[in-house]
């Protein structure tokens, strides 16, 4: 029976937790140091603060530079404070330049200035270059590690550079005199080429990808060419760096998860481990602001105080119409902030889809609400009661459906993040209109209900 990542994390955790009870954190560094740096990683964020910064002091270099990019983000910033300068700059030394990039853009600038006074004066550079890029840019999450030749090299110096490089080589990227990029040339192809050839006469065209896209679109340019890496240009086509198919599927889990946790009204993803004031810190804001949006149907529920006071089975019914109506606009969000995320939405289909929204949302609709209306026509024995909820319903699901694909398009049209304000928007409004049709209508007829 193979072995779940979670029952292999546990077991870790047992063993590292007997390790810590002899009170020698140099023996729980042994024992992590030929494991996974995530495995490391996971660990690390579960141990005692203080015992934490002991272990990861007694890592080896290698395990500490390639552990500590894995770290959750909070426990990360409290790891900080506990190193030097110097700590951090033999860090970033020995971590690849993209991760290291990364890990500096963690660092305040005061804080990072300082070390990177104490990296070789090569290396800042490198460094300082690629910090002027945006964080969720292709030149964010390029890498400087490969290896680059004139269009004119012959293929026996490039096999007798890769031989002394100490770079991981499947291609390599081939420009001109300009360094404008040409294109790649497997290993294999160098292999079997004439070895006075120039490499230039074994180039393959590949898709490149800017400077400044988003890392979204990024995604995007991978999942349509089926790529293992891109090249990341200029706006001359001059070779940046290289984006890999490991930093993108980073950037898609990363991505994934901020949707997830926006779509809770969290603003960002966090982790279940986090202390539990900083776990109130972070979610609270957003609770806060639906608490704002609760008072609003609050308040239309008590404009028909009188209404609920004469015909009580409407204080039943009332989370029912709510509730649906909040589930079938949640639905539709979630579909639509995928679909955004994308790029799978254009001009040209929002009228289409707002009315194929308004027919699902009827059809979705009449049957949940005939369901309702039935159980309340003989909950209460009065047919019009059934009638009201049907109705109520019937409307509360098309409004959910057709706000649910409007709100986040027109967030995303404003600049907005679809995902993050979008849920506790649609849910007033499912809430607002729910209560309204439903109470309104029993009001006007609530003489024949009585």
């Amino acid at each position: 029976m193979k072995e779940s990542i979670t029952t292999k994390l546990d077991k870790l955790l047992e063993i590292v937790e007997i390790l810590a009870s002899t009170g020698d954190p140099r023996r729980i560094a042994i024992f992590l140091s030929n494991k996974h740096p995530e495995d490391v990683a996971r660990v690390l964020e579960r141990l005692p603060k203080d015992l934490r910064v002991q272990v990861f002091r007694h890592l080896p270099i290698e395990i500490q530079a390639d552990s500590i990019i894995y770290v959750n983000e909070d426990v990360l910033e409290e790891m900080i404070k506990d190193l030097s300068n110097r700590d951090i700059s033999e860090l970033v030394t020995e971590m690849d330049a993209d991760d290291a990039t990364d890990f500096l853009a963690e660092l305040d600038e005061e804080e990072r200035e300082r070390v990177l006074s104490l990296v070789d004066e090569d290396e800042r550079r490198e460094y300082e270059e690629m910090l002027q890029y945006e964080e969720t840019s292709a030149g964010g999450l390029m890498t400087k590690e490969f290896l680059v030749f004139p269009g004119d090299t012959p293929v026996s110096e490039v096999l007798d550079a890769i031989k002394r490089s100490d770079v991981d080589v499947v291609q390599v990227f081939v420009v001109d005199e300009e360094d404008r990029f040409l294109g790649v040339v497997a290993l294999r192809d160098l292999l079997d080429a004439d070895p006075q050839r120039p490499i230039r006469d074994l180039v393959k065209e590949i898709p490149t990808v800017p400077f400044d896209m988003d890392q979204e679109d990024v995604i995007r340019v991978f999942e349509k060419y089926d790529l293992l890496f891109v090249p990341v240009v200029d706006h001359e086509n001059r070779l940046l760096g290289i984006i890999t198919v490991d930093d993108i599927l980073d950037v898609l889990e990363e991505e994934t998860s901020e949707d997830i946790a926006r779509l809770a009204g969290l603003g960002e993803i966090q982790s279940l481990i986090l202390p539990p004031w900083n776990a109130a810190k972070n979610r609270l804001p957003w609770l806060l602001a639906n608490l704002l949006t609760a008072f609003i149907a609050s308040a239309v529920v008590g404009a028909f105080k009188n209404t609920i006071d004469s015909f009580a089975y409407l204080a039943v019914f009332m989370p029912i119409i709510a509730g649906m109506g909040g589930n079938g606009g949640i639905q539709s969000l979630a579909l639509t902030v995928r679909a955004l995320s994308l790029g799978m939405i254009s001009k040209r289909d929002a009228t289409r889809i707002i009315v194929k929204e308004f027919l699902t949302g009827l059809l979705v609709g009449m049957v949940v609400g005939a369901i309702t209306g039935l159980v309340a026509w003989f909950w209460v024995g009065k047919p019009l009661f059934g009638l009201i909820v049907f109705f109520a319903l019937t409307l509360n699901m098309i409004v959910a459906c057709v706000v649910g694909f409007i709100i986040p398009n027109i967030i995303a049209f404003f600049g907005g993040d679809p995902a993050l304000a979008s849920g506790v928007i649609v849910t007033t409004f499912t809430d607002v209109t729910g209560y309204f049709v439903f109470l309104g209508l029993a009001t006007l007829l609530l003489k024949q209900l009585l």
